[in-house]
């Protein structure tokens, strides 16, 4: 094998994978995301049907508020006895499935979130207290509307806020702490040095990732060069995306994976190159699948098969995953 899989090669193996009819939400992750079908594609519309009988999507339809949300938008709760720890979680989760905007599950959540993320609501997680939470609610709640619909006008204004911070933060070519510091204090009035409020985090990058079309292409350049040059990676994660984990606990894996997909929605992200593509190559199967193991306790992304007792289920599940990933890289 070659050690970068081609458009056409990871073509084949979805096509592969679709003859040997896997659960519905595989067969829309594979058709949405490798074979970039329409909307009205007889195969996608009929995947997604099956998919509206799944376990999956009947537990997200299970502890849907009325409101929208999933109770806390951003904060667990411990002592909380639900499968769907959080709204931003549950969200993650209906894309991983293969939920699209217009789904009753998706707009309800639109609807909440587009109301957090402009001030009309505010989630019931216990507020923080400090200065960062204001600010900290209104991206939580952008940043995972993106992820349903990245035009959504609410949007607009946590979008252009931290479009600006990035331009002062690279207003010289190159990422710089202070300014960086500078420009959410005087934007935002927040002390944000080593929280989540800054830059670096999921959040704020996914949200920037969400209108990629709209970066300036230097600025955009420099953004993905600091966030592959970063020891740390992005945000809490702790991962960096240059090293791929050799010997990594499920847990490490997923950072990994996760900073990639974000990573991967910037226009200069680029394809897999190096160190990288060799980790890939070398973790293919012979018969050209993926199977990572066992998935972190935590994800919203894994399982896609009703079950991982079945079969080739697992693999096919990793394999879906990774392949979505790796043409979102060569977009």
């Amino acid at each position: 094998m070659s050690s970068r899989l081609t458009r056409d090669d990871a073509r084949a193996l979805a096509l592969q994978i679709l003859r040997e009819k896997p659960d519905p939400a595989v067969r829309v992750r594979l058709l949405r995301d490798s074979l970039r079908a329409s909307a009205s594609d007889t195969r996608l519309e009929e995947a997604r049907a099956a998919l509206e009988d799944s376990a999956h999507v009947a537990a997200l339809r299970a502890e849907q508020a009325k409101d929208g949300s999933w109770g806390r938008l951003h904060s667990r709760e411990a002592a909380a006895r639900q499968a769907v720890p959080t709204t931003e979680w549950a969200v993650e989760r209906a894309w991983a499935l293969g939920l699209d905007r217009n789904h009753p599950i998706l707009e309800a959540a639109a609807a909440y979130l587009a109301d957090v993320a402009t001030g009309k609501t505010a989630p019931s997680d216990p507020p923080e207290k400090n200065d960062r939470w204001p600010v900290g609610v209104r991206l939580f709640a952008a940043a995972t509307l993106a992820r349903i619909a990245p035009d959504d006008p609410a949007v607009d204004g946590v979008w252009e806020l931290w479009h600006e911070v990035a331009r002062r933060a690279f207003v010289d070519g190159a990422y710089n702490e202070e300014q960086e510091e500078a420009a959410l204090a005087e934007l935002t009035g927040a002390a944000a040095r080593g929280t989540y409020l800054v830059l670096s985090s999921r959040y704020a990058l996914a949200l920037l990732a969400s209108r990629a079309d709209r970066l300036d292409h230097g600025l955009e350049q420099a953004l993905v060069r600091w966030i592959w040059g970063r020891p740390e990676g992005i945000g809490s994660f702790g991962v960096p995306l240059s090293t791929p984990p050799e010997a990594a606990s499920a847990g490490a894996l997923e950072r990994f994976l996760l900073s990639h997909e974000i990573a991967a929605g910037f226009d200069s992200s680029g394809a897999p190159t190096g160190p990288l593509a060799d980790w890939l190559e070398r973790h293919r199967r012979s018969d050209g699948l993926w199977d990572l193991g066992q998935r972190a306790s935590w994800t919203a992304a894994l399982p896609l098969s009703e079950s991982w007792r079945r079969g080739n289920a697992r693999s096919v599940d990793w394999t879906a995953r990774i392949l979505g990933l790796l043409l979102e890289w060569q977009t």
